[in-house]
């Protein structure tokens, strides 16, 4: 098989305007019926609708209260918060606020909110609970979807707005429902801190019974344990231990020292040369004494002799001297001894006199521990009834206040006019409105129809070179066998293009095996068939045309010949090949029909019979076009299409969808079959008349005459395309 002399290569896609363009204008008459349906609606609303108008009031909301109480009232709300406004909003279009404006003016004996009602039926509204009366929930329903509730951005305005039929009532409403809405929360405010005073009475009543209850047990524990005056006496106490400890510690370091004194003096060898005795004025007096008699001694042993009374009488003075040193020391040791042991007693008297004390101390500590327990709740309930007082009376005050952070900085005026309807504003916007839906309509229908309309979705959604287009006339309704030859027309023109192209998707004249075939029935593969003969035997080659169609064979009726014997005759051994085949009135066309019919038609193409038959025909034709039943719906065309040269897939414009076309080529290439391209028939020129006018101008070289017969349908194919 040879080679394709050229490569497809799809031509530019058309920009997206042009596209919508030629969209828009195949479906003009949808894009009219909707304009004229909508703009019809449009123009009537605006000229019959009842005026409605609007009014609109401006709530200042502070998020902070007037100061006017130094204290937190109880009813203070935390504005702070993200969702204080957004509740705010709400409260504004709560239903009871909406009954008490409905109530307030009269609104339920208006006709816009279900009025007027009779006496009886007014009366049960009054008497019915909240939400149990329907007529009273309708008139609340229509309330709401007549108010409108917004906030001004970047600050802390609300607007809110209201609608009707009555410019009067549409500002006494708005401003009647701003007056309630700061009355309900000012009503809130004063029942909130009703309720709390309430209950603070309630609760202060209890905790004085508690705190009396609490003292009576308090006195029972003083009179059991004998208590007066407990904390003076733990006073006394406290500072009585305070000052016997220190007492006892500087006591006891004097005894220490004094004691330490007199260990240093009962191990001293020579007493009188202790610090103590040496300091005393006798001793020192006698010392100097001692040194004078001495010294008369010295000087009496340098004129008498040991043995002479003046000498002996110094001695014996001089001994008796010493002796009173000796008894002083004696007496200085005695009087440290003393002074220890009076350090020593005195410590004694005042470490019993602090033990004494922490007895009495952890004494009173035993006998008090029920007493400061009962005292604690007597302090703690007495201080939970003053807090509770105390709130009370801010309660009291801040119940009487009636300052609110809510304001009406804009009350709503009488409008002047009606927000709608606006004739000279609606009706304009209606016919552009009915305009665009029309367009943005038919782009919509156009988007979600899949079907296969123009050469241009062959090209871009197949990805596969058109052949031709092939325009639906009158002419292709006529039997072939009335013709002899091909003839001149739009279609003709769109077989001979087919044709053209056939012949250059081959570099060589040697003999070629054509299937062609479609995806559904009624795409008109046969008439394209049997036109393609046609075709190709007026230029002058031999053509036989196989109709391989064995379970609906049409091709014998187009050419009026006779079905049998045929192509199954030869298959089955019921005929020769020779004698199935017919020469036809046009020139050098032959033709094979389908033969007898059998009850497996794929049974009998699956053999290598088919194969072996063309291979033998292709020595005496040029061209074999053999007609086969659709992909789709049987495996026929599947087994004829590898041993052909190409094949020809027939597409139905504006009638089979372009998924069914995509699979039909992509399960024809999974054979193996080379896949020359589509052929767009049946192609309405009228319903397409902005493309195929644009990209496939048809009336070259026809006269005015002609051209007025009809609108002239375009043989497709461009220059790159028919290379292939």
């Amino acid at each position: 098989m040879s080679a394709p002399s050229g490569t497809y290569e799809p031509a530019p896609q058309e920009s997206l305007f042009w596209s919508y363009w030629a969209a828009v204008l195949r479906r003009r008459r949808f894009v009219l019926a909707v304009f004229a349906v909508v703009a019809t609606i449009g123009i009537l609303r605006a000229l019959l609708v009842r005026p409605v108008y609007e009014a609109t009031a401006q709530i200042l909301i502070e998020r902070d209260s007037p100061s006017v109480l130094s204290f937190k009232e109880v009813a203070a709300v935390d504005t702070a918060r993200d969702d204080y406004y957004q509740t705010q909003y709400k409260l504004l279009q709560n239903r009871v606020l909406i009954g008490r404006v409905i109530e307030s003016q009269g609104l339920l004996q208006d006709p816009e909110f279900g009025g007027p009602l009779t006496p009886e039926q007014a009366q049960e509204i009054k008497a019915a609970t909240a939400g149990s009366s329907p007529a009273q929930e309708r008139a609340i329903g229509i309330f709401l979807r007549h108010l409108r509730v917004q906030p001004v951005r970047n600050s802390r305005l609300v607007t809110v707005t209201f609608e009707s039929g009555k410019p009067e009532r549409a500002a006494e409403v708005a401003n009647r429902l701003a007056q309630l809405y700061i009355q309900q929360t000012l009503e809130m405010r004063y029942q909130t801190s009703a309720e709390a005073a309430q209950w603070l009475g309630a609760q202060i009543e209890d905790q004085r019974k508690k705190v009396e209850a609490a003292e009576r047990a308090l006195q029972k524990i003083k009179e059991t344990e004998g208590i007066v005056s407990l904390e003076e006496r733990r006073t006394l106490l406290e500072q009585k231990l305070k000052e016997l400890g220190t007492a006892l510690t500087t006591l006891k370091t004097t005894r220490l020292e004094r004691e330490a004194l007199y260990g240093q003096m009962r191990r001293t060898r020579n007493p009188e040369e202790l610090p103590e005795v040496m300091r005393s004025p006798l001793v020192q007096s006698l010392r100097i004494e001692l040194a004078n008699l001495e010294r008369q001694q010295a000087q009496m042993l340098e004129r008498y002799l040991d043995e002479h009374p003046e000498v002996i009488k110094v001695r014996t003075q001089i001994g008796e001297t010493r002796r009173k040193i000796s008894a002083e020391s004696e007496r200085v040791i005695r009087a440290a001894e003393n002074d220890y042991k009076a350090a020593y007693a005195q410590e004694a008297s005042v470490a019993s006199a602090l033990e004494a004390a922490k007895a009495e101390v952890l004494d009173l500590s035993r006998r008090a521990i029920n007493y400061d327990s009962q005292k604690r709740e007597v302090e703690a309930a007495k201080e939970v009834l003053n807090s509770l007082m105390s709130r009370h009376k801010q309660t009291d005050v801040a119940q009487e206040l009636k300052s609110s952070n809510i304001r009406i900085v804009d009350p709503a005026a009488v409008p002047r006019g009606p927000v709608r309807p606006q004739p000279l504003r609606d009706i304009p916007l209606a016919l552009a409105f009915g305009l665009l839906a029309g367009i943005g309509l038919a782009l919509l229908v156009e988007q979600l129809d899949n079907r296969l309309r123009t050469p241009e979705e062959v090209r871009v959604q197949l990805g596969t070179p058109l052949l031709a287009v092939v325009p639906e006339t009158p002419q292709a309704a006529r039997a072939v066998g009335d013709l002899p030859r091909l003839g001149q027309g739009p279609f003709a023109d769109g077989i001979r293009v087919l044709r053209t192209a056939l012949a250059y998707s081959w570099a060589d004249r040697q003999s070629r095996v054509v299937v062609v075939t479609s995806t559904t029935p009624g795409e008109g593969k046969t008439m394209v068939s049997v036109h393609l003969a046609m075709a190709l035997a007026s230029a002058g080659d031999e053509v036989l045309l196989v109709d391989a169609d064995l379970r609906k064979p049409q091709a014998h009726e187009l050419l009026r010949a006779k079905r049998r014997p045929g192509l199954s005759d030869a298959f089955t051994g019921r005929a020769k090949v020779s004698e199935t085949i017919r020469a036809m009135a046009v020139p050098r066309l032959s033709f094979l029909p389908a033969g007898s019919s059998v009850p497996s038609p794929a049974d009998l193409l699956a053999v290598d019979a088919m194969p072996k038959l063309l291979e033998a025909l292709r020595g005496f034709y040029r061209w074999i076009v053999i007609d086969t039943p659709p992909v789709g719906a049987v495996p026929d065309a599947l087994l004829l299409a590898p041993p052909a040269d190409g094949v020809v897939v027939v597409a139905a414009a504006d009638r089979v969808r372009r998924g069914a076309v995509r699979l039909t080529l992509g399960r024809l290439a999974e054979t193996g079959a080379r896949v020359l391209g589509v052929v767009l028939n049946r192609a309405v020129i009228e319903k397409h008349s902005y493309y195929y006018g644009q990209q496939y101008p048809y009336g070259y070289g026809r006269e005015e005459s002609r051209v007025a017969q009809g609108p002239r349908p375009v043989a497709a194919l461009g220059g790159r395309n028919a290379s292939r």
